[in-house]
């Protein structure tokens, strides 16, 4: 199948299309937590900014969907607007119900425009690595319990087939316009990904980030190392991409990076440990061997 052609329109456009599940957030099984598990939820301060993002992004989508000429197209990117905005109300039933604190947050509406588009493609593309290599360790190293990783486990599908139909839809449209080289590719992949990551650093610019710095993020990922995440992230990338249509165009830059790292971090020596101090309580054999064992599962 040749890039650019109706037959990878068809393709991309039919499989996302068809992969589209109907449901609401307020009926998904949402678990009752441990007082420990809600103190870490309710320690992270990006809640509000989270769920006004997919707002936005559900009222973009939705809106560029009514912009394009191909009626597959259109049909295909409407649906994406469809469950972007229920990722916004995936996000208020988690706030809802779990107590959490999340000021309201305008969402400024544009006109669609094609290059909003895009920018918000390449930041999905980042935002789906992170969170599957994040909720890949939620459950390894207890941050979460796994009835809640698994209601975000099916937003990351999601995800997955939202990036998977971008990358295809973005290389089509690249390919016609006679930009799909590969050299001019990477150039391009890596400079969006630049800007995109700078709309996300911006969006999150401002966030009072005390309480989270001082009670939750040690705790949340105190056990976690780059070499573990780096892992976690691939692993998931693989799984939740693979269970797309092989013919499909997958997402390879960050993996390749990753995967890159990784190996760099692997071939560093290891870390001496610390000397314990009076002061600093050291784990007693049987709980340090208990740790690594949740650690390694």
């Amino acid at each position: 199948m040749k890039v650019g052609t109706a037959e990878h329109r068809d393709l991309f456009c039919r499989t996302f299309i068809a992969g589209h599940r109907a449901y609401e957030p307020a009926d998904l099984p949402w678990p009752q937590l441990a007082p420990h598990y809600l103190e870490r939820l309710r320690a992270i301060p990006f809640w509000g900014i989270a769920r006004a993002m997919e707002r936005k992004a559900g009222i973009m989508v939705g809106a560029f969907a009514q912009t394009i000429d191909d009626p597959q197209i259109r049909e295909a990117i409407a649906v994406q607007g469809i469950e972007e905005a229920r990722h916004a109300r995936i996000m208020s039933q988690l706030i809802e119900r779990y107590g959490l604190t999340a000021n309201d947050v305008d969402v400024e509406v544009r006109p669609p425009v094609k290059d909003e588009f895009v920018t918000f493609g390449y930041e999905e593309c980042l935002d789906f690595f992170m969170g599957a290599g994040l909720f890949g360790l939620a459950t390894k190293i207890d941050i979460f319990p796994l009835d809640l990783v698994s209601i975000f486990d099916e937003v990351l599908i999601e995800e997955a087939r939202h990036i998977t139909f971008f990358i295809n839809w973005y290389r089509y449209e690249e390919a016609r316009a006679g930009r799909d080289g590969r050299i001019t590719r990477h150039v391009t992949a890596i400079k969006n990904y630049l800007h995109s990551l700078q709309q996300l650093v911006r969006s999150f610019s401002g966030v009072e980030t005390t309480g989270f710095a001082a009670v939750g993020a040690k705790e949340i990922v105190g056990e976690m190392t780059p070499a573990m995440f780096l892992e976690a992230a691939l692993a998931q990338n693989r799984r939740m991409l693979g269970l797309l249509d092989p013919r499909l165009i997958k997402p390879g830059l960050l993996p390749t990076l990753a995967a890159t790292l990784l190996t760099l971090l692997r071939a560093l020596p290891p870390r001496r440990a610390a000397v314990p101090t009076a002061t600093a309580p050291t784990l007693r054999q049987d709980e340090f061997a208990s740790r690594q064992s949740n650690v390694a599962a």
